[in-house]
C-alpha cells in the first residue's frame, strides 16, 4: 500500500444557521469475511439511511473489505499470469459494485474514502478504494488526508473546520495508547478541529483543547481556546467467535466496541467570527 497524503477541500451550504452537520465516520468493515458482523453493518446502513438528511455526510476510514493485506497481495501476485491477476481485479470490482449499491443513498454526501491496508491494487496502479470512491462519486483521500470543510451560512456568513483523517496505526492494547496514537497527528497538524483514525477497530472520541492566536479586525490579536476531537472510527469486525481463528485472539487484543462514530457540528458566533462547535456520539 502506498502511503499517499492528500489535501482536499469540500464546500457545504446550510440553509439555516441552527442546522447541524452530521458526519458518520465508519471503516474496518472487513466485508466478505466470516468475521464481519454483517447484521450490525446492515443495521448501521438502515439507521443511516433512515436518518439521512441533506446535512448528513459520510467519511470512510479504510478496510471496507478484507480480500488481502498489503503483504498478502505481494505474495499472491508473485509468479501469476497477468490474466489471473486481472481475474482477481474483476472479483474486487464485483464486490465494489455490491458495496456501492448498499451505500448508494449516501451519494452525493460522501466526503471521501481513506484507503486501508486490506484491499487490492489493480494493474494500472489504482486501488480498490479508488474504484469504490469513483462509484460513490467522491474523492479518494489516500492513506492520510487534510480535509478542509468550508461552510456557507445564511446572511453571507462563513465558517471552516478541518479534519485530519488517516487509516491509522496500532500496536498498543490500552485505551490511552489508542488515543495517544491519534494525538500524534496533532504534532504534525496542530490546529485542526477533528483527528480521526481507524485500523485498531476501537471506537472513541476524546475532546481536548489547545490555544491558538486569533486576529482582530483592528489588526491586533489575542489567544483563544480551541476545542479539538481525537477519534477512533470503530469497526464491524467480530473477535473471539468460538472455534474461529482470529488476529485478535492471536495477539490477545481486547474486542472492539463495534459500530460507527457520529460527529455533530453546529455553529455559534464568537465576537466577529462564526466558529464550529464539535461534539461526538459513540
Amino acid at each position: 500500500m502506498e502511503r499517499f497524503y492528500r489535501t482536499v477541500t469540500k464546500e457545504i451550504t446550510l440553509p439555516n444557521f441552527k442546522d447541524t452537520i452530521r458526519i458518520w465516520c465508519f471503516g474496518d468493515i472487513h466485508d466478505f469475511t466470516k468475521s464481519c458482523d454483517k447484521e450490525r453493518w446492515v443495521e448501521f446502513l438502515r439507521e443511516a439511511r433512515a436518518s439521512h438528511t441533506s446535512s448528513t455526510y459520510y467519511l470512510g476510514l479504510g478496510d471496507y473489505w478484507d480480500f488481502a493485506s498489503t503483504k498478502e497481495q505481494n505474495v499472491i501476485k508473485m509468479g501469476l499470469h497477468s490474466q489471473t491477476v486481472e481475474d482477481f481485479g474483476d472479483m474486487v470490482k464485483k464486490r465494489n459494485r455490491a458495496m456501492s449499491f448498499k451505500m448508494s443513498f449516501m451519494k452525493p454526501n460522501v466526503l471521501g474514502l481513506i484507503d486501508g491496508n486490506h484491499g487490492w491494487s489493480f494493474e494500472d496502479g489504482t486501488t480498490a478504494t479508488e474504484d469504490l470512491a469513483d462509484r460513490l462519486g467522491t474523492d479518494y483521500l489516500g492513506w492520510l488526508c487534510y480535509l478542509t470543510i468550508k461552510v456557507y451560512l445564511p446572511n453571507n456568513r462563513k465558517s471552516t473546520f478541518d479534519i485530519v483523517a488517516c487509516h491509522g496505526k496500532s500496536g498498543g492494547k490500552t485505551v490511552g495508547i489508542s488515543t495517544n496514537q491519534v494525538d500524534d497527528l496533532r504534532e504534525v497538524f496542530p490546529i485542526a478541529d477533528i483527528y480521526v483514525m481507524g485500523h485498531n477497530h476501537q471506537r472513541s472520541a476524546v475532546p481536548v483543547s489547545t490555544l491558538v492566536p486569533v486576529w482582530n479586525n483592528d489588526g491586533t490579536r489575542h489567544i483563544k481556546q480551541k476545542r479539538q476531537m481525537l477519534c477512533r472510527s470503530g469497526s464491524f469486525k467480530k473477535a473471539y467467535t468460538p472455534d474461529t481463528s482470529s488476529y485478535e485472539a492471536g495477539r490477545l487484543l481486547r474486542p472492539a466496541d463495534l459500530g460507527a462514530l457520529l460527529l455533530k457540528i453546529t455553529f455559534c458566533r464568537d465576537d466577529d467570527r462564526v466558529i464550529a462547535d464539535i461534539r461526538a456520539e459513540v
